[in-house]
This record gives C-alpha cells, sequence and structure tokens, in this order.
C-alpha cells in the first residue's frame, strides 16, 4: 500500500509517499516540496524531491497549488510510483469537522463552506483535492483539520468579547491552528524531556515562511493559541498582519473598501512584505536589514516584538513552562531569531547557550538552553505529514 500525503501551507506545498512492506513499514519512498508558490520573494519557485533516493530540483513558475499539485503528481507519475489513498492537510474545518474526514461530495460541499475562515489555506487545499481526483479518481481521500487539535480550548479562551447570540449565531470563536505540527512536536518534547505529555507546561512556536502561531499546551492539550476565528490573527506572519485594532478595518470600511479589498491587503500585502516592502521571507529580511536597510530591520524587530508578547503571556498564564519549542522552517532555522527572542530573559529562569543555538542544526532535535535553565528550550523539526499519515490509516481501519 501507498499513501500519498499532500500538505499545502500559504505559500508551500509539501508531499510524501509512504510505502508499507513487509520490511519497513510505511518508510518515505518520494518527498518533495514545491516553494514560493503564488508568493513574493526575492527567490522564485521552485521544487525539490528526493524520488528512490535519487534528489532533483527544477525552477518553475508556481502561480497557484493546483499547478504545484500537477507538477508533483508529474513527478510520481514519471518515476511510475501508484497511490492508494490520499491524506490533505486542511487548516480550518470550522464547525463542520473535528476530526479527519472521508472526502465524500458531501464533505466537498461542506469543505467550500470553509473557504472563507481561510482564504490563504482552504481554496488552495480544496484545489489540490479536485486535481487529485481527476487525476486519481476512484481511491480515497481524506481530509486531516489543523483545528482539531485546539477542539478542547477552554471556554475563555475561545470566546470573543462580542454580543453572545450574534458569536453563536455566527460561529465568531477561536479555533486555533497549526494543530497537526503541534500534536507531531508535543509528542517530541514529551519523549526529549523523558515526562508524559499529561504533565507538562509547553510553549510551541510554529514559526514558518507563510504563517506563524504560538499554543500553550497544559494537562495534555492545547490552552490557546495565537490565532483565532481565521489564521489571520496573531503574530506578524509573511503577507499577514496579525493583530490589529479592529477600528482600522472600520475605517478602510469608511474610505469606501470592500470586503475584497480589505481582505487582500490583510491577508496577501501586510505582515512582513507590508513593513519592509521588500521580502514575506524573515531570513532575507534579516540579511537586507544588517546590509542597512531600515524597513527591513524594523519589520524584523515587529516581529520579534509581537512573538515575545504571546510568550511571555502564555508563560505568565501557565505560571512558567518546562519547554519553549521552536519548530517550522522559521523557527528551526533561524538562530538569530530564537536568539533575539530567547536572550536577556534570565531574571525568568531561561538561560540560552548561545554557541548551541548557533550551531543547531534545521534537520535535528536540539536542546539550545544552558544547563541551568530552568525552562528548556528545544528545536525540533516538525512532521505534520506523518500525523496526516496516522489519521489516514485510523480513517482506513489499518
Amino acid at each position: 500500500m501507498n499513501i500519498l500525503v499532500f500538505n499545502c501551507g500559504s505559500s508551500s506545498q509539501l508531499f510524501k509517499v509512504y510505502e508499507n512492506n513487509d520490511e519497513q513499514p510505511f518508510k518515505v519512498i518520494a518527498s518533495g516540496k514545491a516553494k514560493n508558490v503564488a508568493t513574493r520573494t526575492q527567490a522564485g519557485s521552485q521544487i525539490e524531491w528526493i524520488i528512490a533516493g535519487r534528489h532533483g530540483s527544477k525552477k518553475v513558475e508556481l502561480n497557484s497549488h493546483r499547478q504545484a499539485a500537477e507538477e508533483n503528481l508529474n513527478l510520481l507519475a514519471e518515476n511510475s510510483i501508484h497511490i492508494d489513498a490520499i491524506g490533505h492537510r486542511f487548516v480550518h474545518g470550522g464547525e463542520y469537522f473535528t476530526q479527519t474526514a472521508a472526502l465524500t461530495p458531501a464533505n466537498m460541499e461542506l469543505l467550500k463552506k470553509c473557504f472563507p475562515l481561510a482564504p490563504l489555506h482552504n481554496p488552495n487545499s480544496y484545489g489540490v483535492i479536485e486535481v487529485c481526483q481527476e487525476r486519481l479518481p476512484g481511491i480515497p481521500q481524506f481530509a486531516v483539520f489543523d483545528t482539531a487539535f485546539h477542539a478542547q480550548l477552554p471556554e475563555e479562551a475561545l470566546r470573543y468579547a462580542l454580543p453572545r447570540g450574534l458569536a453563536l449565531e455566527h460561529g465568531f470563536r477561536k479555533y486555533g491552528f497549526h494543530g497537526l505540527s503541534y500534536a507531531y512536536v508535543s509528542e517530541r518534547a514529551a519523549d526529549l524531556l523523558g515526562k508524559p505529555l499529561s504533565a507538562l507546561r509547553l510553549i510551541l512556536c510554529h514559526l514558518g515562511t507563510g504563517g506563524s502561531s504560538v499554543t500553550a499546551f497544559k494537562d495534555g492539550h492545547s490552552i490557546d493559541n495565537s490565532m483565532g476565528y481565521s489564521p489571520l490573527a496573531g503574530l506578524v506572519m509573511s503577507t499577514r498582519c496579525g493583530d490589529i485594532d479592529a477600528e482600522i478595518v472600520l475605517e478602510l470600511v469608511r474610505l469606501g473598501m470592500n470586503a475584497d479589498e480589505i481582505e487582500r491587503i490583510l491577508n496577501h500585502e501586510s505582515g512582513l512584505i507590508g513593513l519592509s516592502g521588500y521580502s514575506s521571507n524573515l531570513a532575507e529580511v534579516i540579511v537586507e536589514a544588517e546590509k542597512g536597510n531600515e524597513d527591513c530591520r524594523i519589520a524584523a524587530e515587529v516581529y520579534a516584538n509581537r512573538l515575545k508578547l504571546y510568550i511571555g503571556g502564555y508563560y505568565w498564564q501557565m505560571d512558567g513552562a518546562d519547554a519553549i519549542v521552536f519548530t517550522d522552517s522559521i523557527g528551526t532555522g533561524s538562530w538569530k531569531l530564537r536568539e533575539k527572542i530567547c536572550g536577556g530573559v534570565e531574571t525568568l529562569g531561561i538561560r540560552l547557550d548561545k554557541e548551541k543555538n548557533r550551531l543547531a542544526k534545521p534537520d535535528q532535535e536540539t536542546f539550545v538552553n544552558r544547563a541551568e535553565s530552568a525552562t528548556k528550550i528545544l528545536v525540533i523539526p516538525t512532521d505534520e505529514e506523518q500525523v496526516i499519515l496516522q489519521e489516514v490509516l485510523k480513517a482506513l481501519g489499518a
């Protein structure tokens, strides 16, 4: 049995094919990543892959996730890799989905209703699903939801201070996101710390080249997440503004902008690209800032400041933390950001080992704290595809 997993981010698309055989159950036989899909960076879009141990890459214009999916499926067809089932990451299931769902015609219609909840993600994932249904008809497919991880958010975290009837009627509440990543790294953190997951207080930082968020984790489940009703809230992101005063949106309406225009500004033209005017990629922004670009310097500072606010708030909320975990491409790849966030807070019992931090490799699990640090600092590469695989296997009854 071969299971294909698609993981669509806002600006990236990963795939992995897991093969089950008697020698090694569900090993990865093919994997790849489409980078800079339909986004603005100094680097162009490209696809990188490893198939049967052979590495390859090519630069290709990727204006949509549908196009990226076509390219990735072509790679699998060219290498004669057959597929028996497919799992898809779907960011926001709203109130319709709280667990993995088979992609029946009825569920496909419900997925469409979730488009407005995550406009940078849900339509893209849906487009990939459609491509797979067209190219691989009859193969069972499943959607696995990021929001499911946060299903146990307490009322005080998920409720907005809006008129109760209005909020209930329209589902205005916090959902929380990046759940697949948090499911994986929280389990790995527990293993590395040698403690049961239910006994840990964790601050989990998923910092990607598209979206970023922070989760407070206690008593075995998520108790808060920086994102909200949609993935727009919280941290400064690549093209998303994160938290802003709602009055700004009202003022834009008064200035004559419609909902689509405002959505474009907040989701596509804000964040790092809006602040810097240079790039939506933090690594590129930092490099340019070090060359003297003042707009890029301010963008990097705003990004770090917002992240500090959330980590500090969750640290207070949980009366400390056993560990702060950094994951995804920026979280594991930027030692400069980790040093900026975790340096200078020694009175809180957080002591960063600068040398370990600088030497930490993005693809390796690493403690980057000093031995006496009361709160451990962990770099853990995420594996959302592994979580999707396990959900597909459960759904298949395998």
